[in-house]
């Protein structure tokens, strides 16, 4: 692989905000290597904007509030109280990064969402905040000697012994898998949308980082709570776009496919319902129309169209990319899996049950979200918890090392898409849409867990990264039903309708997976 060393001191999984945040934090300390599986997208322009920072004491508190009521019962408060006390200062981080290094005023600021008590969720005035973040960090990256970047490596395996990762195994697109020794790794591998059918997530969000941490033998927590989109965009063949609550804070109405508006009769708050409430009311209502293709609808046509086009300029021009103009037409929508709040189990500083693994962003479950994830969390999650798992990581920095060039191989020379594991892949994302999306039931989560089962001997041995890629979605899939199935209660964003009443009696407490076995900590 060109430009590849065999030996680094940190390699980071992972090109997102966490994975950014991470090793700006680690190039003070030594040799930073960023993996990113795909090549990354261009930085957009800059802008100019005010942000309104957490500063208040009283706004600190309904913050702290709000999270701990997302969360139904088992977010670890310490965990919130640090992502709270600490958002400030990487939000302004950013700020003062974007000033020195992009040379113009970052477009952010905070703004209410849905039903909670403040303005507090990040906006930015250029698009989505996460992008206009990402863009910053990329720049202070650029600047840094210490760091180095590899775009479309696939990272196949951690390289272990004796509960300790001791490097990396890579797959490149184009080459013979080769094995990198460092100190410490870094997981910021993003989600695993990719195991359902439907999904906000990109393509290339298929729980890399839990599968292969699992394999490793490191703890997983919380994969039960998966968090559902109520609105994104259905059409036929074509990515599932997501469409902001805001929609329907602004006065939109959902109908379902009768034209009846329905939400009144599942919660006082109508269509300003919380995001879980408003997921299982759709799912329910396309049930029982018994469409081939169920969905309902957003209706905005009784709002006035030039604030509705001036409101959601990029709802607007993405509709009307598939002949939908919002302000005239109703808008088919259904519920995609979004985010994903369990993954691999880490304590206040990042650290996971392996020495030298280390995790951060989405693929980490730090307990911050509890059951069910605030908005805008995951963000400020990411910076907080991508800079302390950067500077806890410097401790392990003249461990030993695997030595270069070993003979052990995790992964072969990639080839060609194989038809039976895109059909493989199918099943996997079959199974967990019809039997783990967001209403669930025993006998439908046995079921996924005896058809994923039944799949294990196909994705016992990967040999090219998209084998690779199913045997993490398969891993992540037996993880959620099976830790759904443990959990024999509703609480967030895990509904069962045997099992409809929260019990603090016997759950309080999170899921971890170690091996094949869940039990509740």
């Amino acid at each position: 692989m060109k430009g590849l060393p065999a030996e680094t001191d940190f390699v980071v999984i992972g090109a997102g905000v966490a994975g950014l945040r991470a090793a700006i934090e680690l190039a003070h300390a030594g040799r930073v290597l960023i993996l990113e599986k795909h090549e990354p997208s261009p930085a957009g322009k800059a802008s100019h904007s005010e942000i309104e920072p957490l500063t208040d004491e009283e706004e600190v508190i309904l913050h702290l509030q709000d999270t701990l009521i997302a969360g139904d019962g088992i977010c670890r408060q310490d965990v919130v109280k640090i992502l709270i006390d600490e958002a400030v200062a990487r939000v302004e981080e950013i700020i003062e990064w974007g000033k020195e290094f992009c040379g113009k005023t970052v477009a952010l600021s905070f703004e209410s969402e849905a039903s909670y008590s403040h303005s507090h969720v990040l906006r930015s005035a250029r698009g989505p905040v996460g992008s206009e973040i990402r863009r910053i960090l990329q720049t202070v990256i650029r600047s840094q000697k210490n760091i180095s970047r590899i775009d479309s490596a696939f990272c196949a395996e951690l390289v272990t012994k004796d509960d300790q990762v001791l490097g990396v195994s890579l797959l490149a697109s184009n080459g013979m898998p080769q094995e990198v020794a460092c100190s410490a790794v870094v997981i910021a591998t993003g989600g695993l949308g990719q195991i359902f059918p439907s999904t906000t997530n990109a393509a290339a969000a298929t729980g890399d980082g839990v599968g292969m941490a699992f394999r490793a033998g490191a703890e997983i927590s919380d994969m039960e709570f998966v968090q559902f989109h109520p609105t994104t965009l259905y059409a036929k063949k074509v990515p599932s776009f997501l469409l902001a609550q805001s929609l329907l804070n602004e006065g939109g109405f959902l109908r379902n496919i009768e034209m009846d508006r329905f939400m009144a009769k599942y919660h006082p708050l109508a269509e300003k319902a919380p995001a879980d409430v408003l997921t299982r009311a759709i799912a329910h209502e396309m049930e029982v129309s018994h469409a081939r293709d169920p969905f309902v609808y957003i209706d905005l046509t009784h709002l006035n169209p030039a604030r509705v086009q001036k409101r959601f300029p990029r709802i607007h021009a993405t509709c009307m990319q598939h002949n939908i103009d919002i302000t005239e037409d109703l808008i088919p929508v259904r519920p995609a899996a979004h985010f994903s709040i369990g993954g691999v189990r880490t304590g206040l500083e990042g650290k996971t049950s392996l020495f030298g693994l280390y995790a951060a962003g989405e693929a980490a479950a730090t307990g911050v979200h509890g059951a069910n994830r605030f908005p805008s969390n995951s963000l400020l999650e990411a910076l907080v918890f991508g800079a302390r798992a950067g500077k806890s990581m410097r401790e392990e920095l003249n461990i030993s090392r695997v030595s270069a060039g070993n003979d052990k191989k995790a992964a072969s020379q990639n080839g060609p898409i194989d038809a039976g594991t895109e059909d493989l892949i199918s099943q996997i994302r079959e199974a967990m849409g019809k039997h783990l999306g967001p209403v669930r039931i025993r006998s439908g989560m046995q079921e996924a867990i005896k058809i994923l089962e039944s799949l294990s001997p196909k994705v016992a041995h990967p040999r090219t990264r998209r084998s690779y890629e199913a045997a993490n979605l398969h891993a992540a899939g037996l993880l959620v039903a099976r830790s759904a199935l443990a959990r024999q209660e509703s609480r967030g964003a895990h509904y069962r309708i045997d099992c409809p009443a929260r019990d603090d009696n016997k759950f309080p407490k999170h899921s971890v997976v170690k091996d094949q076995s869940v039990r509740f900590l």
